[in-house]
């Protein structure tokens, strides 16, 4: 769950976007413009268990946030005051492309947040949060029958996330917009293997991750 962002003042009402969204997710630098909110709880539409620590993190506008392909990466914010490297949490529904929403910490960094919006450069991080090992969390409600699944800590959006049972065959599991990956029919009773792909051709193998809902599961797996 978000907060309603800062209100808006008018004095940067439009700006351009140099280049578009869709080329931003190669690495290129967008400007667009930035507000500042707080999350009302948890980890935002990504489902994460809480804000990351340090309170740096963002939301995104609908097509920049993808359906969720954008959570767990990192973008580099530059403004009046300085940069910030902020996680991507979130989603905006009301922003425009171009148009992120910066925890009120992050926005500090960054520039005024007594003016409530500034202007801002920003672009992805390429393999942040080296050497941080992979968490998983599985979701209520999971069982052999349905199983969803959290990727927590993977530095690089994910493109795919695989689940083995012992003696079995490697499932793709189907990212929801609220960021778990589902198995509709469930993958068995487990403990299972997963395989993780992200966004740069990094891809892992955690072993033993158990079907145990609500339980962060933290490993010694590293994507790079």
């Amino acid at each position: 769950m978000r907060c309603l962002p800062t209100v808006l003042t008018a004095a940067l009402a439009a700006v351009a976007l140099l280049p578009s969204a869709a080329e931003a997710a190669g690495g290129a630098a967008v400007r667009g413009k930035a507000t500042h909110y707080e999350l009302a709880s948890g980890g935002g539409n990504c489902s994460y268990p809480s804000p990351p620590v340090g309170g740096l993190y963002v939301a995104l506008s609908p097509g920049e946030y993808a359906a969720a392909a954008a959570c767990g990466g990192y973008l580099s914010v530059t403004g009046p005051r300085g940069t910030v490297r902020v996680k991507v949490v979130d989603q905006c529904p009301e922003c425009a492309a171009g148009h992120i929403d910066l925890s009120r910490t992050a926005f500090a960094r960054v520039a005024d947040p007594g003016k409530g919006m500034a202007g801002v450069t920003y672009r992805p991080v390429r393999d942040p949060r080296g050497g941080v090992p992979l968490s998983f969390r599985v979701k209520e409600g999971s069982s052999q029958w349905w199983l969803a699944l959290l990727v927590v800590d993977h530095g690089n959006p994910l493109t795919s996330v695989e689940v083995k049972a012992a003696g079995g065959r490697w499932r793709k599991l189907v990212r929801a917009d609220y960021n778990y990956w589902i198995a509709e029919s469930g993958a068995g009773r487990g403990p299972f293997a997963v395989r993780v792909t992200d966004t740069r051709g990094h891809r892992v193998t955690a072993e033993r991750v158990r079907l145990a809902p609500g339980t962060v599961q933290r490993t010694t797996t590293k994507m790079y």
